[in-house]
């Protein structure tokens, strides 16, 4: 039977006192001592860690309880104000997101029809996005779902670019090639993509991106393909897919103006415009080399697109 320690003493003096009433020999009680001695001190490390990590844990979770409650400290008070953008801070008020980076003026989603009860809790907010707590109760059922995170997010435009050709020559359309910071280092065709700014349409943008990131390439007709949810169950704001057709460069274009305080800032990835012919797009969609799926669909749904089949009917 084990020995019970005596806990008002130190775990190796105690030890070291059972082992002695329990063997008479002094050689065997400093032996066994030692032995005692050594796991006693792993036992300790093994205690100061978890002590350790018990604190650490109380101070996060006091973190998490005083942003939620209001409190804040003077380095709050100074933080970065709402709408630029950058730096973060704790909630300082009621109805403030528990991290915010800046002011989201986007389209946000509360939809009774689907189930959407009670008032959403902001997680985090910026400019780009608001990251919110719904709760759920679908139409039909009992239960509600209390913990379901949702992406409030710009809604956005992507445009498949068709160069301006001659009848019977093979059609044309202008893309990029380049990478983005989600693509795992890899190089990726692109077609046009940016936010709808707060207050625009999605045609207005469409021709404002084209004319931003195309270098005076101008279209004459821009096609709408429709608007598509991004994802079903976490939002991520709406796509909204273009083909413009009639496009070609304009050499008296001016250089294009930005919006001022636009949210969707010029690319900073490096990126090279190319034109691909129609057989060469097919193939590259069918091979995965759009490797965004909103630029594949985006390209897809042009290709299908009643003015694409005129066009290929024609040559």
């Amino acid at each position: 039977m084990r020995n019970r320690l005596n806990l008002g003493m130190p775990q190796s003096t105690a030890s070291a006192a059972n082992i002695a009433n329990n063997n008479g020999s002094s050689s065997q009680q400093d032996a066994t001592t030692a032995s005692f001695n050594g796991r006693s001190n792993h036992k300790d490390t093994l205690q100061i860690q978890r002590d350790f990590f018990a604190i650490l844990s109380l101070c996060l979770a006091g973190v998490v309880i005083f942003s939620q409650m209001g409190f804040h400290t003077a380095v709050d008070n100074t933080s970065i104000p709402a709408g630029s953008g950058s730096g973060s801070r704790l909630a300082t008020s009621e109805g403030d997101c528990a991290l915010f980076f800046g002011k989201y003026n986007g389209e946000q989603y509360y939809s009774p029809e689907s189930g959407s009860v009670g008032k959403p809790k902001c997680l985090l907010e910026s400019k780009w996005m608001k990251v919110s707590q719904h709760s759920v109760k679908f139409p039909g059922t009992d239960g509600v779902i209390d913990d379901w995170l949702w992406v409030d997010y710009h809604d956005r435009i992507n445009v498949l670019v068709e160069m301006e050709t001659q009848p019977g020559d093979e059609r044309q359309f202008f893309v990029f090639q380049q990478t983005k910071y989600a693509l795992e280092g890899r190089q990726s065709l692109a077609i046009i993509g940016g936010i709808i700014e707060p207050g625009e349409s999605a045609e207005a943008a469409a021709r404002r991106e084209v004319d931003e990131e195309m270098d005076g390439i101008q279209c004459t007709d821009f096609h709408f393909l429709g608007r598509y949810r991004t994802d079903v169950n976490r939002g991520v704001g709406w796509l909204n897919s273009f083909l413009a057709s009639g496009c070609k460069k304009n050499p008296k274009h001016g250089k294009h103006q930005f919006l001022e305080d636009e949210v969707g800032a010029a690319d900073t990835e490096k990126q090279t415009m190319k034109t691909i012919s129609l057989s060469r797009i097919q193939r590259a969609t069918l091979d995965g080399e759009f490797i965004e799926a909103q630029w594949t669909a985006t390209v897809a749904l042009a290709l299908m697109h009643p003015t694409s089949r005129i066009a290929d009917q024609s040559t």
